[in-house]
């Protein structure tokens, strides 16, 4: 025995009419319109999906949307972790090259003549027997810019200062 799944009776449909305004001729293009709504389409009934499909839709958007919810934290996690190496692959380059010119600076001060320079010019250091020279720029008188500060002139007393010289003047 087989089952069969109930379906809806189908509505009447009417009879075809001419859509063709008067006096319009078979070739014409412009047709009358009856029924239209407010954007211009007919006022055809709806038809509905089955409460099988409408379910089936349901279901289908509700599991794409926590899919998505599911997806985006790792997906926004990869995409900060990528930026976060792009940025210490920058670092790793800047301290690779600050590296290399430290290296370069061991190098040269292994050499006991650069040595002896650095001491000489940075500490004015001399071997014995040298007598240092020290030069000094003469002042240079430079033009000025702006004009001097003038001093501020001295303040009037506030009023504790004014009632402690008062005080002062019937005590004493």
């Amino acid at each position: 025995m087989t089952t069969r799944t109930p379906t809806r009776p189908r509505m009447p449909t009417r009879p075809r009419t001419s859509t063709r305004a008067p006096g319009a001729t078979a070739g014409s293009r412009r047709t009358a319109r009856r029924g239209t709504g407010r954007r211009g389409r007919s006022r055809r009934p709806r038809r509905r999906l089955p409460r099988a499909d409408r379910t089936l839709l349901l279901v289908l958007a509700a599991s794409v949307t926590v899919g998505l919810l599911i997806v985006s934290g790792p997906v926004e996690l990869h995409l900060a972790s990528r930026d976060r190496v792009a940025t210490l692959e920058a670092q790793l380059a800047a301290l690779e090259a600050e590296n290399a010119r430290l290296e370069q600076r061991r190098d040269d001060l292994d050499d006991p003549e650069v040595v002896e320079l650095l001491a000489r010019e940075q500490q004015g250091l001399v071997r014995p027997g040298e007598v240092p020279y020290v030069l000094t720029p003469p002042p240079v008188d430079r033009p000025r810019i702006t004009e001097p500060v003038a001093p501020l002139p001295a303040e009037a007393p506030g009023p504790v200062a004014r009632a402690a010289a008062w005080l002062r003047s019937l005590i004493g």
